[in-house]
């Protein structure tokens, strides 16, 4: 997986440098129209590059904000001397919790084996189904459950979802874009996936992390999900 998410990495750095180099080129030739469209293309290739670096690492988030704060009280001596005893107190501490966030390894919960376990115990009938919660206090989770050759993953019904979980059109748009439709009595958001050559895990943890940082953001979810196993027994 890291390689695959190695190569989209590096080919959205590509757009976005090419789209910056079409920004510029607007610019200079005072096309603010053009301008526009190619700073909307490099703000899409920005929240890509967000979610994948993110999947990878997913600390990258905290990190990436604790480097723009950095850069941003190095501006700020420049611009406001009289702070400047300010700013390098607040960019000593944040250069200490930058190093801590660096050096520790954070293992996304469902890259571990648990997690892998209860996706083969399940495609092999080993167990009934499983529930990943994601923010319990909103009662976000996905379940996983078995029907014929399908493994389908299933959203908490929208009625149950706590109030504090927003979810507005534009995340059940990117729900569609991944794969998920709504069940026949229209209650929540499901996608089928093929177990008839079922081999790897992977495809599967690959639609639980976009649904994670792409959907609904890591900020948003609880820092330790839980999973709770229906079994046979």
């Amino acid at each position: 997986m890291n390689e695959e998410l190695n190569e989209l990495i590096a080919a959205y750095e590509d757009e976005r440098k090419e789209l910056t180099k079409c920004l510029n080129e607007c610019l200079e030739d005072f096309d603010y129209l053009g301008a526009h469209k190619f700073q909307k293309g490099i703000a899409m290739a920005n929240h890509q590059l967000l979610i994948l670096n993110s999947i990878k690492d997913p600390s990258y988030p905290e990190k990436t904000e604790l480097e723009n704060m950095i850069r941003y009280y190095d501006r700020l001596k420049t611009l406001r001397p009289l702070i400047s005893g300010y700013a390098d107190e607040q960019i000593a501490k944040t250069k200490v919790r930058l190093n801590i966030v660096s050096n520790q390894k954070i293992t996304p919960f469902y890259d571990g084996q648990e997690f892998d376990d209860a996706i083969f115990d399940l495609a092999y009938g080993k167990i009934l189904s499983f529930v990943f919660h994601l923010k319990k206090s909103s009662n976000l989770y996905l379940k996983f459950k078995c029907n014929k050759n399908n493994l389908i993953i299933s959203i908490t019904p929208d009625e149950q979802i706590g109030n504090e979980m927003f979810f507005p059109k534009d995340k059940k748009r990117l729900l569609k874009s991944l794969g998920f439709k709504r069940n026949k009595t229209k209650e929540y958001f499901q996608l089928k996936f093929s177990l008839t050559s079922f081999k790897d895990a992977q495809p599967v943890k690959t639609i639980v992390s976009r649904v994670i940082y792409d959907v609904f953001y890591r900020n948003e979810l609880d820092t330790e999900t839980t999973l709770v196993i229906q079994s046979n027994f």
